[in-house]
């Protein structure tokens, strides 16, 4: 039989790996330990979402036998992190009495900081998301790194000294890589450029340490503590000084190599706009962000324009200010903008905003729920906008959250 070159068989030609690149990991095949994560990852967050729990509950919400969610649970249950309750009532069909399995509230902790331009909040949480202890310092505009240092330093001994954590993460704005756990650079803080805070704080503390992009972190602290734990796909969005998205599709976050990309604030809605702080022409943060709000406050006559935001805006068009109505209704199509865009391109659906839109409360939400569903596709259902909160404690969560991702559930925060 005379074989067949695989362009005579009909068949394309295989395409090498580009200067020894990487395969993508949907390439590689799993190990028998990464199998072994990954299951045990998606029964903890099953666990985390319905409650305490028992053995056989999980295996028949998970369809599999109740001896194969036992034996990827036991180590857990030895080494602490989960606790049997009491034993259930029987059920009338018999069997072995049930005892729920849920997360020990005197086991290990989870560390969570937030890095950005204006200061450092660190805080320890327990596996339900209730924050035990919170530190926060600001740090002035133009500060040195030895500022930024000592507020890491001082804030995470104070909250994490004399305490087990399973691990520490990190939310850090500007460009990360997620591989090495490097704040890449920080427009708003030049001075954290290149600064390898996981390493730093890995080898002060043990443990491990992972750091991502904020607005993903507060995507995971949607996913497992907030409006996001029972949806498939979402966008979790910033909103405020600066603007950030985080991507849940399919139930996992979507990270571009070593954690590039998630810069939403940074594509170009006008060609002709004006120049933003990358360097660049036309940003989405330049026209919808508390800074572009108060210039435009500034320019219509706004009383007190420095420190306008979403909610005067709403209070103001509620007393017929004509000027705060406009305003609020140009901020809200601005930001409706960026939204249609990822619309466009992924199809979310659904909006979970966070930071000052959602000072606008019920106003701010429709107006931007009406601007969103004019500019998408038409596809059937429109958009949903979910207002979270303007002050929420969701990054700070979403640090937990990317712990009980990596460490616990074997992903990993590398495209």
């Amino acid at each position: 039989m005379v074989s067949q070159s695989p362009r005579d068989a009909g068949l394309p030609d295989r395409v090498p790996t580009p200067g020894g690149a990487r395969l993508p990991s949907r390439a590689r095949l799993l190990s028998p330990s990464a199998i072994g994560q990954a299951n045990r990852g998606k029964l903890l967050e099953l666990l985390h979402r319905k409650g305490p729990t028992s053995r056989a509950q999980l295996a028949r919400e998970l369809q599999v036998g109740r001896a194969t969610v036992a034996t990827i649970l036991q180590p857990l249950i030895d080494d602490g992190t989960l606790v049997e309750g009491e034993v259930l009532a029987s059920s009338s069909a018999g069997g072995k009495p049930a005892r729920p399995l849920w997360f020990n509230p005197d086991g290990a902790e989870l560390g969570a900081m937030r890095v950005a331009p204006t200061g450092v909040t660190v805080a320890r949480l327990g596996f339900d998301g209730r924050i035990r202890s919170r530190r926060a310092r600001a740090v002035r505009t133009g500060a040195g790194l030895d500022d930024f240092e000592s507020a890491i330093n001082e804030l995470a001994h104070a909250c994490f000294d004399g305490h087990r954590l399973l691990g520490i993460g990190i939310a850090a704005s500007g460009m990360i890589n997620t591989r090495t756990g490097t704040i890449l650079s920080l427009h708003l803080a030049p001075v954290l450029s290149q600064y390898p805070i996981a390493d730093l704080l890995g080898r002060r503390f043990g443990v491990p340490v992972i750091v991502d992009h904020h607005p993903r972190v507060q995507a995971l602290g949607d996913q497992w503590f907030g409006a996001g734990r029972l949806l498939p796909h979402f966008a979790s969005v910033y909103t405020g000084e600066a603007l950030g998205f985080g991507i849940v599709h399919d139930g996992e976050i979507i990270r571009g190599e070593d954690g590039a990309g998630g810069e939403y604030g940074h594509t170009v809605v006008d060609m002709n706009g004006e120049p933003c702080l990358c360097g660049r022409t036309g940003c989405w943060e330049t026209v919808a962000t508390t800074g572009w709000l108060r210039r435009e406050a500034r320019r219509v006559g706004l009383d007190a324009p420095d420190s306008v935001d979403s909610g005067r805006l709403a209070a103001g068009a509620a007393a017929g200010d004509q000027a705060a109505t406009g305003l609020l209704d140009r901020y809200a199509q601005n930001l409706a903008i960026g939204l249609a865009n990822n619309e466009h391109m992924l199809g979310s659906g659904t909006y979970i905003l966070h930071g000052d839109a959602c000072r606008g409360g019920q106003l701010m939400e429709q107006r931007l729920t009406e601007w969103l569903t004019e500019f998408s596709p038409h596809r059937g259902d429109p958009p949903t906008v979910i207002m979270a909160g303007a002050d929420d404690d969701m990054t700070l969560l979403g640090g937990g959250g990317l712990v009980l991702s990596t460490v616990l559930g074997g992903r990993t925060v590398v495209g």
